[in-house]
C-alpha cells in the first residue's frame, strides 16, 4: 500500500504495547491516521463520531461473545467497514469469530501479509473483502 493523496482511517484494538506500535506504524507509513482504542467499546464509540476506513481487532482483548456483539454493531450500522482479526490462535479455533469478521489473521504472520489483508479489505469495500487467511 503506498501513501495516497487522502489519509484513511483505521482504529487499531490490540493490548500488547510493542504489536500496537508496529500496527501503528505501519498503517501511518501507509497513509492512515490511526486512533488506539482502549476497548471494543471504546472503538465503537470512534467510529460512531468519526468515519473509519478500516477497524484491526485483536480477538483475544475479550470472550468471544463481546467480540461477537461488537462485530454485529459495526455491521448493522450505517458506517459499516472491514474488520481484520488478529489472534494467537488458528482460524480454525477461532471460527465462531473468524467467520464475521472481512478477514482473520494467525499470529505470527508477516508486514506483507498484514499488508495485503489490509489493501484487499479496502479494495474489495464496496463488495466486501473475502474472509480468508493471507498465508
Amino acid at each position: 500500500m503506498q501513501p495516497g493523496l487522502f489519509k484513511k482511517n483505521a482504529v487499531l484494538i490490540e493490548q500488547d504495547f510493542v504489536q500496537c506500535r508496529l500496527y501503528e506504524d505501519l498503517l501511518e507509513a501507509s497513509g492512515f491516521d490511526v486512533y488506539i482504542a482502549k476497548s471494543a467499546m471504546d472503538a465503537l464509540t470512534k467510529i460512531r463520531q468519526e468515519k473509519q476506513d478500516i477497524a484491526i481487532i485483536n480477538t483475544e482483548i475479550a470472550e468471544d461473545k463481546f467480540i461477537k456483539k461488537f462485530v454485529e454493531k459495526i455491521k448493522t450500522e450505517e458506517n459499516s467497514l472491514p474488520i481484520i482479526g488478529i489472534s494467537i490462535y488458528s482460524k480454525e479455533k477461532k471460527q465462531n469469530i473468524a467467520n464475521i469478521l472481512d478477514n482473520f489473521l494467525t499470529k505470527p504472520f508477516s508486514i506483507d501479509t498484514f499488508m495485503n489483508a489490509i489493501d484487499g479489505c479496502l479494495e474489495e469495500e464496496k463488495n466486501g473483502c473475502e474472509n480468508s487467511d493471507y498465508q
